[in-house]
């Protein structure tokens, strides 16, 4: 009698009742075909559902189990890796396990129509090719030029659309040389693509140049491979050469036959790194974004399942593609903050990257001029070994960094946006015939609209937050929730035709500096320009072939631009980001003032930055000024460790939710006694204590009232479990519209 066999299925149902495996009977017929990881349908209550296989056992948990239906159709087995790092997610993010699951899994679960592409083959040898093609030429030039290229490639081939772009020739042409026994046209999928000839991969020792101090870290890097030390933070100035050292790694682990993941925080931000890298990994290149298609993304995924493609960029997500025997994570601008989920499951790149980079015993590169403090303390501890670059590629200088009080400026009567330093300088700047940058980290035309008479400002009617104005077309929007309105005429509080434009977006500064500036070339930069398909790369191109000489954005102008003629830039306002009720936002002002001012003298010619501000004396735009990073990392360290905050400590972050505010204030009260209750330690901040509830920053978002309830300590993994159990137990006896989110370790308070 044959053994019998069971599995342990996750049913694909987000719902916190059914976050549990359950237990099947796998039927004989199955026993061959089902393994961990497999995608099955299962019977669950009076329904049939899909389901993932998270372990086989030969004993059963539960009397009389149900039987397992069968596979899905198409067929799908998750990589066992998934399996246990999906688990490892919903449990250390505080998620549900398909959620976690559901990040593993192909675009559209997998289930898109898979693509076929017309290739063009030679039937004949190169040389019957190039004769067929010379006495083709005057009579049938088409098929002349079909033949041609064809010789080119050898055996390889070429896709019919890329063959008649190259050709004008029409499909008629293709026909007359199929009957000729001349070439072949072959439908073939996808996913199994002839793979291009790849070009040569850069030599780690000889085959780009390296500066001394480059030279000494690769040796650094080289020693990983073999030794026990896998994780590396490379904190280089801004220009300095990371890329570089990226670069040898990735050629040195292709050679190893092994395969690379390129993590960068927005893939629309890094054209320049795409091209090269394409260029130089022809063939064995695949890009994965949320900008590409269902089915362009899953076209990708299925190279890089297939193997073709070994040589894998893309931004948060593509830490779960599907890539084996992984030999090297690189992780560029470690520190940015689109590196965290803000939606369930609410994990962090950086962690999964250093769960896969374990698992394959892979090396693991963390890029940064701002390196996040987090990672920065763990190189004090030595689990990740810090390598230094403190000077630009051939010894050119960081830009000198101005200062401008915009206090005294009001007060010796300029009431302009532009202080009289940064307009002489953008003068002399645009004299030169070089090009300069104006940075200002808010977008839309102005902040919000307020009456002049009563005071009143125009708010959102669903969230806690002003209306934005902005000028094309003309309507005030809410950035939360979409919410849109008209301009009023007049204010609807006092009917006072005193209503105004109150601050400054880039629309505005674009305004102003076509008045100054008429003769000048202007982009602008920012999410409203760069919602469309190409639209950032067009704007980028343009700049790069100086087409216009001032580029005006928000923060997608402060990192990934390389532009040798840059020699100015301007940062409108530093103040923006200082002040949110946030304590990271002095590291988020420090970070991102360092990374525009890194936009300048990236050339030949010397840079300058100069810097708007209103609180000229803070240690963050202070330390950003001087370019020195461990000034800035001993004074935010020293505030952190005095009020025990994150790296000294661990936050749980949990928000409660409702279209009530006293429903979301109860449930809020209520958690709290729960958590008490259930024995979590209180005894004092270092073990473990609880701060509120309180209501959000941002109180309504969406219609609904925000409370949150902070569990702050030390090592607070331990207690993932029992939080979870809590949490799970109380939203089943709370409300169906009372939510419950919990955010561990989260980068925003608001």
């Amino acid at each position: 009698m044959q053994e019998k066999l069971y599995a342990q299925v996750i049913v694909d149902q987000v719902s916190n009742a059914v976050d549990r495996p359950f237990q099947y009977l796998i039927p004989p017929h199955l026993h061959s075909k089902i393994r961990v990881g497999s995608r099955v349908t299962v019977p669950f209550r009076s329904r049939k559902l899909t389901a993932y296989v998270v372990a086989l056992e030969k004993a059963a948990a539960v009397e009389n189990p149900r039987e397992i239906s069968g596979l899905t159709d198409p067929p799908f087995t998750l990589l066992p890796e998934f399996v246990k790092l999906s688990c490892w997610v919903s449990q250390r993010f505080f998620s549900r396990w398909i959620e976690a699951i559901r990040l593993c899994l192909p675009p559209a679960g997998g289930r898109l129509k898979t693509k076929h592409v017309e290739y063009v083959f030679p039937r004949a040898a190169v040389r019957v090719l190039q004769a067929e093609s010379l006495q083709l030429k005057k009579r049938a030039p088409r098929q002349s030029l079909i033949l041609e290229q064809l010789a080119l490639l050898g055996s390889r081939g070429l896709p019919w659309s890329e063959l008649r772009e190259k050709t004008g020739a029409p499909r008629s042409s293709l026909t007359s040389l199929e009957d000729k026994k001349l070439i072949k046209v072959e439908k073939i999928p996808y996913g199994k693509l002839p793979m291009q000839e790849p070009q040569a991969l850069p030599d780690s020792k000889t085959g780009l140049p390296f500066s001394p101090r480059q030279a000494a870290l690769w040796q650094e890097i080289e020693k990983g491979f073999a030794g026990p030390q896998k994780q590396f933070l490379i904190h280089g100035v801004t220009g300095s050469g990371k890329t570089k050292l990226y670069l040898h790694a990735a050629g040195e682990v292709l050679k190893q036959g092994r395969t690379v993941l390129f993590l960068v925080p927005e893939i629309m931000l890094t054209p320049q790194i795409i091209n090269h890298f394409n260029r130089l990994f022809t063939g064995q290149f695949a890009l994965l974004h949320s900008n590409l298609s269902p089915g362009e993304r899953y076209r990708e995924w299925k190279r890089i399942e297939g193997g073709q493609a070994r040589f894998v960029l893309g931004a948060r997500s593509a830490v779960f593609a599907p890539l084996k025997n992984i030999g090297l994570i690189i992780m560029d601008e470690e520190h940015e903050n689109t590196y965290k989920q803000d939606d369930a499951p609410r994990y962090h790149t950086r962690d999964v990257a250093q769960w896969r980079a374990a698992f394959h015993e892979a090396l693991l590169l963390l890029g940064s001029a701002t390196p996040a403090l987090e990672t920065y303390l763990e190189t004090k501890k030595q689990k990740i070994k810090l390598l230094q670059l403190k000077e630009r590629i051939g010894g050119r200088p960081l830009p000198a960094v101005h200062l401008v009080d915009m206090r005294r400026e009001f007060k010796q009567k300029n009431r302009g946006i532009f202080s009289r330093l940064l307009l002489r300088a953008m003068k002399e700047t645009l004299s030169r015939e070089e090009q300069l940058i104006l940075f200002l980290n808010r977008r839309g035309f102005a902040s919000f609209q307020l009456c002049r008479e009563c005071g009143w400002v125009m708010q959102c009617p669903n969230c806690d937050v002003s209306l934005t104005y902005h000028a094309a077309p003309e309507q005030l929007l809410c950035h939360y929730c979409g919410y849109r309105r008209a301009v009023p005429d007049s204010c609807p509080q006092c009917k006072s035709r005193y209503i105004r434009n109150f601050g400054l977006g880039t629309q505005r500064v674009e305004k102003e500096i076509r008045n100054i500036f008429p003769q000048s070339g202007v982009l602008r930069m920012d999410s409203d320009i760069t919602g469309k398909k190409g639209a950032y790369e067009k704007i980028w191109r343009s700049f790069k072939e100086k087409k216009a000489s001032i580029l005006i954005g928000t923060q997608m102008v402060a990192k990934g631009l390389d532009f040798p003629d840059v020699t100015l830039v301007g940062v409108i306002a530093a103040d923006v980001a200082l002040h949110l009720p946030d304590f990271r936002s002095g590291e988020r002002t420090f970070q991102l003032l360092t990374q525009v001012a890194g936009r300048a003298g990236r050339g030949e010619k010397e840079g300058q930055v100069i810097v708007q501000t209103y609180t000229p004396w803070h240690y963050s735009i202070q330390a950003a000024a001087r370019h020195d990073y461990l000034a800035f990392t001993q004074e935010e360290l020293k505030r952190r460790q005095l009020l025990f905050y994150p790296p000294f400590a661990d936050l749980i972050l949990i928000c409660c939710s409702s279209p009530r505010e006293y429903e979301a204030r109860q449930a809020a009260a209520g958690l709290r006694k729960r958590m008490v209750a259930a024995g979590l330690p209180l005894a004092g901040k270092e073990k473990g204590e609880f701060l509120g509830p309180a209501p959000a920053p941002l109180q309504r978002i969406k219609g609904r009232f925000r409370y949150h309830l902070l569990y702050k300590g030390l090592d607070l993994g331990r207690y993932r479990a029992r939080i979870r159990d809590v949490v799970w137990a109380f939203t089943r006896q709370t409300k169906s519209d009372t939510w419950v989110t919990v955010d561990f370790n989260p980068l925003k308070m608001l």
